[in-house]
């Protein structure tokens, strides 16, 4: 007949069926020796991808080009003054707005086109159309602008004062809605979602067999006013700040939505105290092989050694399994390797981690005393 302590090897012989967890986990998803890597020697594109951290990324990239404060746009509000010198009372100022279309229709004088041009430059064109449509003879034409055209833009997401915010049509841009929005939160991630809303833009008239009616077709050189449907863009704010090109304009009407940093998981199985799942804190930007086993209470036996991370990567189709170890991660960085969301660290069972827990139970259940140190 079989002694306890006999019988309580063989339940946890049992109880491992012989495989490692990692082994066993590995085996169901069909994986085999080629994809068992050292910790130690782990080729770099197995590694953990970087973790980016907003505080380094250059979010002024997000800003448009410095547009001149003189420049008249669009939408813009002037006050116009024409002075002929032959008034008997002060001449009144006029109030207006420039049109889509760029044109300020000045009292007497008619629409003129004056978008795109510097305030001392439109002064001059609103006086030489006077002149020129017989209006004035050679009067004095003054132009002020009293108001900058403002973009309404809805800043939402992962930011601190999310809300609707009128930006002038200058600076409109992400840069400018990130700022006015309080900045982004600390759980904010760095992908942007910008939509955009259904705009209206000037384009040729096409010909009749790109699909527009035979009377429009007849009508080739003039231009019409098309409205492009809604479009949503995606900007990561990492490949942004590292490139020259990208435009980050929001127009009227545009809503951006800051994503959140997805949350990050780590499971930790096998001989420790707390087997689980576990999120990964924020300030733990890098996680690594240590700070997990830390998450799980530490190793339960203190001869266990022996850990397996099992690593889905997206470009394969099985886990790799990196074989790593408790002393030497404490020794050596290298072996500390870094972790990624969804790696699972398994500390193995071992012939001496067996025995010495079977020790540890049959001491426990015969004299109900526990074992110091173990």
């Amino acid at each position: 007949m079989k002694s306890h302590l006999e019988l309580l090897v063989a339940m946890n012989f049992r109880k491992t069926k012989h495989l490692p967890l990692a082994l066993v986990a590995c085996l169901a998803l069909g994986c085999n020796r080629a994809n068992l890597y050292q910790a130690s020697s782990l080729p770099a594109d197995l590694a953990a991808p970087s973790y980016t951290s907003l505080q380094n990324v250059d979010l002024s990239r997000l800003a448009r080009t410095v547009s001149n404060s003189q420049v008249l746009y669009a939408g813009d509000e002037v006050e116009v003054t024409v002075v002929t010198g032959i008034e008997e009372k002060t001449p009144t100022a006029w109030r207006g707005r420039i049109s889509e279309d760029g044109t300020l229709n000045v009292p007497l004088i008619g629409p003129v086109h004056v978008a795109g041009l510097e305030v001392t430059q439109a002064e001059q064109v609103v006086r030489q159309e006077s002149i020129r449509r017989g209006k004035y003879v050679s009067p004095n034409v003054t132009l002020v602008l009293t108001k900058r055209r403002t973009n309404k833009v809805a800043v939402l997401g992962a930011v601190n004062s999310p809300q609707t915010y009128e930006l002038p049509a200058t600076s409109s841009d992400l840069l400018t809605a990130i700022v006015q929005a309080g900045g982004l939160s600390k759980d904010a991630g760095t992908i942007i979602e910008v939509r955009h809303p259904p705009s209206l833009v000037e384009v040729p008239l096409a010909e009749n067999e790109t699909g527009y009616s035979t009377e429009l077709a007849s009508m080739r050189g003039r231009r019409q006013m098309v409205r492009t449907p809604p479009r949503t863009v995606h900007v990561d704010l990492t490949e942004a700040a590292n490139s020259d090109f990208g435009d980050y304009s929001l127009p009227d009407g545009a809503t951006v939505m800051v994503m959140k940093r997805p949350k990050r998981f780590i499971h930790v199985l096998g001989v420790v105290n707390k087997p689980s799942q576990f999120e990964v804190p924020d300030d733990l930007p890098e996680p690594r092989l240590l700070d997990a086993l830390a998450l799980a209470g530490g190793l339960k036996l203190p001869v266990a050694d022996k850990v397996h991370v099992i690593r889905q990567l997206p470009d394969r189709t099985d886990p790799i399994v990196i074989e790593a170890s408790f002393r030497a991660a404490k020794r050596d960085p290298t072996s500390n390797i870094v972790l990624t969301n969804g790696d699972v660290v398994s500390v193995e069972e071992t012939p001496a981690t067996i025995v010495l827990g079977t020790i540890r139970d049959f001491i426990r259940v015969g004299t109900s005393i526990p074992l110091p140190g173990i």
